[in-house]
């Protein structure tokens, strides 16, 4: 759209030029538009741009024989277009790219228990292009109050064009806000699959936040001496056919231990440690949970 903007722009400095220093020659005005044209064409070779067009302009054809004047500013309107095609992308990636801020006070209202549900619903407000979105991890830290004092999860989307994004989150507790960071990439050749389709895949942020919302953060408690806890998240989706010790699956109807029977199992994975409190490096317990595949992906 912007491009088409600039060629409009063209047409019409043309048409200024034409009629305010041309003179009478046979097709003056085509000569002008292809003299704009001969300025703003661009060889490009391993990622740079060179103005060859202009070049070959002030060579051969800088003196014209007729409407010299106006030639010559048709030709630095090309110059001119050429220069702006290559601040544009730049520019462009910069609006597109700048972190964005989001107010947290709510989600973090002591009286009301973290709703992620609402908090994903803020962020995929926030942009136009989150289009299928895919969890690449997650991070988080709560107390054994619920109360949520670390946040940091990525994803990416389905690539749109011959470009996909790369979305983060990240919960600033002191500022009270998340920063939320994006930027666009070339697409690699890969495909996303659904249950009915092949185990493989991973879980969209809005699936894995409902999940955990349905079951609740004090779900995840298992030690009553553990003040801290500490959760992690890939998002893909992986296979159980080891010791299932310590494993649980969450299902809809709430969190129930794996058992060697049911093995093996392809789900989202997730480990919670706890910690006797934040200051504390050493583990006083370790699980991890499973997310099961029909409570999270939709069989077609």
């Amino acid at each position: 759209m912007l491009y088409l903007i600039l060629y409009i722009v063209q047409f019409a400095i043309i048409m200024y030029i034409y009629r305010k220093w041309g003179r009478e020659e046979p097709y003056l005005f085509l000569k002008l538009l292809g003299y704009s044209v001969l300025g703003s064409f661009a060889f490009t070779i391993n990622q740079w741009s060179l103005p060859l067009g202009f070049v070959i302009f002030l060579v051969f054809f800088r003196e014209p024989a007729w409407n010299r004047l106006a030639k010559r500013y048709a030709a630095y309107l090309g110059l001119f277009l050429f220069l702006t095609s290559l601040i544009i992308p730049p520019v462009q990636n910069y609006v597109y790219e700048r972190p964005r801020h989001i107010d947290a006070a709510k989600s973090l209202a002591g009286s009301e228990e973290f709703n992620f549900n609402e908090h994903w619903n803020r962020i995929n407000q926030t942009f136009s292009d989150i289009h299928n979105p895919r969890l690449e991890r997650l991070e988080m830290e709560f107390t054994d109050e619920g109360d949520v004092q670390s946040l940091f999860y990525n994803f990416k989307t389905v690539a749109q064009g011959d470009r996909e994004s790369n979305y983060s989150v990240e919960l600033n507790l002191d500022e009270k806000e998340y920063e939320i960071k994006r930027n666009r990439y070339q697409k690699q050749n890969q495909q996303v699959f659904h249950m009915g389709q092949g185990m493989n895949g991973r879980i969209s942020p809005e699936e894995f936040f409902k999940v955990i919302n349905e079951t609740g953060l004090e779900a995840f408690m298992q030690n009553k001496d553990t003040q801290y806890y500490s959760l992690n998240a890939e998002g893909a989706v992986r296979s159980l056919s080891g010791n299932p010790e310590n494993t649980f699956m969450v299902t809809t109807s709430g969190i129930r231990p794996v058992i060697e029977g049911q093995l093996p199992i392809d789900a989202v994975r997730m480990t919670v440690n706890g910690f006797e409190n934040r200051e504390e490096d050493r583990i006083q317990s370790n699980a991890t949970y499973y997310i099961e595949p029909r409570v999270v992906y939709r069989v077609n």
